[in-house]
């Protein structure tokens, strides 16, 4: 008789309890129960999920890690027509055309708790992007298993972030827009902290604030200034106006 391999026997187990863990947090979710049970069976399934990658891929070591997190970055590219961004851990590719753009937004902030990015543009289009998958995916890409909960009724215009940790070349981005969409100003060389000055007396230097200190701001690159009721574009429109007011 063959003998069952056990690592097999347990990656067979522990995708089971993480499929049952999943619908029945879609129950929690329908019956509107308690988020509490939604938060513990959450929990659960993420502890199992590292449990069947350290069975398959042992822990990774701190070289391993950041090799790995560099591999699965977001990378742009550019045609007349559109661009692409290549999402590796998600193993698919978005093309946006640059004519479905309605609105691109810059928001330059100091990194929140979990974060590691400065900059982050936030594009807006008129039409969904082009979703193309890779030909080899791995099987927890194969299903989406976001899409058994319930969507949303409510209509929004397709939005698309890209920020300078998760992306390889953010810095290309403003070179394409200047050459496919709309010349824009030099926005990027913005700094966070105090802007300072250097006043020489005598033999001793002194540094003096030639400004407040800027921690956030909030920039229009391109607007169509289409009236399309979105929340979202109405938001960020306002913001602008505040920020413009302010400076």
């Amino acid at each position: 008789m063959k003998k069952i391999n056990p690592i097999v026997f347990f990656n067979l187990l522990i995708s089971l309890f993480i499929v049952l863990g999943v619908f029945l947090i879609y129950f929690f979710i329908k019956i509107k129960m308690n988020y509490i049970g939604v938060i513990i069976v959450s929990a659960i399934i993420l502890i199992l999920a590292f449990i069947i990658y350290t069975i398959n891929f042992g822990i990774p070591t701190s070289d391993k890690i950041i090799n790995k997190i560099e591999s699965n970055k977001e990378s742009l590219s550019y045609s007349k027509e559109y661009f692409i961004i290549n999402i590796p851990i998600l193993e698919k590719k978005l093309k946006i055309n640059w004519e479905s753009i309605e609105a691109i937004f810059l928001l330059n902030k100091p990194p929140l708790d979990g974060e590691y990015h400065n900059f982050e543009y936030i594009i807006i289009m008129n039409k969904d992007p082009e979703i193309m998958m890779y030909n080899n995916q791995k099987w927890y890409n194969r299903y989406n298993l976001l899409s058994v909960f319930p969507k949303s009724n409510k209509k929004k215009l397709p939005c698309v972030k890209i920020n300078d940790y998760s992306n390889k070349n953010f810095n290309t981005f403003k070179d394409a827009i200047d050459k496919y969409l709309v010349k824009t100003k030099d926005y990027l060389n913005l700094k966070f902290g105090n802007e300072t000055k250097e006043v020489i007396s005598g033999n001793i230097k002194i540094v003096t604030l030639k400004s407040p200190i800027k921690t956030f701001g909030f920039y229009k690159v391109f607007d169509l200034g289409n009236d399309l009721k979105d929340e979202k574009l109405i938001e960020y429109r306002n913001e602008v106006k505040i920020k413009n007011e302010n400076d």
